[in-house]
């Protein structure tokens, strides 16, 4: 009933459903079915625009999670609630849950998890200015992509370096990192990439001889 309701957008009345049954798994002990029906609660909240009890309900369903050591579910909660605090602009508890999922990602080897996690850290530095340390979290992301063979990851995290350096006046080291990440673009085929990463350069003051030639110098030194 709870998950048809909500289904309906019924949700004061979903929320009681789930309650119920909420109640009754309790008294069972089923953890599985209680997260359930808190991940509905939560949801319900949401859409309700009850942001407070909604993030009450997520942290109830995370604290039972991590009492079980249920990883997957434990994402699902903190997922909600970066997605509550980026509603309300708390960029800094958003930063804080992003921490939380990074060691959740490294918990269960996810490396996909883990890269994605630290370029969300460092696009919360950037966007309160703080570029050093956007800057190492962009590193550290592209590091991981690096060693797992992420060419779509890479060619981002690349991107950001360069981004960064630029923003910080190194202009000479953003323009070696978007040489880099050119030469993945073109040889994943990426279009869009390929001419964003032109237009980079360019707006640095190279030529498309310049480009050629640095794309050239780069990959000769990739042989040796």
């Amino acid at each position: 009933m709870g998950v048809l309701l909500f289904k309906k957008g019924q949700y004061d009345e979903s929320i009681s459903y789930y309650t119920k049954a909420y109640e009754i798994y309790k008294e069972l002990k089923q953890y599985q079915e209680q997260i359930t029906c808190l991940i509905g609660i939560g949801n319900c909240f949401i859409k309700l625009s009850r942001f407070d009890e909604a993030c009450d309900k997520f942290f109830e369903c995370s604290a039972i999670c991590t009492d079980n050591n249920d990883i997957y579910n434990l994402l699902d909660c903190i997922g909600n609630l970066i997605h509550i605090h980026e509603i309300q602009e708390k960029w800094d508890v958003v930063f804080e849950l992003y921490k939380k999922s990074l060691e959740a990602f490294k918990k269960l080897q996810d490396e996909k998890g883990i890269i994605v996690s630290y370029y969300n850290m460092g696009l919360l530095k950037k966007k309160s200015s703080k570029l050093e340390e956007a800057l190492n979290y962009f590193k550290k992301g592209t590091n991981k992509a690096i060693d797992t063979n992420y060419s779509d990851l890479i060619l981002k995290g690349l991107s950001y370096i360069g981004e960064m350096l630029f923003y910080q006046g190194k202009l000479k080291e953003a323009k070696n990192e978007y040489i880099k990440a050119l030469s993945l673009a073109e040889k994943i085929k990426s279009k869009n990439s390929i001419l964003q990463l032109r237009i980079l350069l360019k707006s640095l003051g190279l030529s498309e001889k310049d480009i050629e030639n640095e794309l050239n110098i780069y990959k000769e030194s990739r042989k040796n």
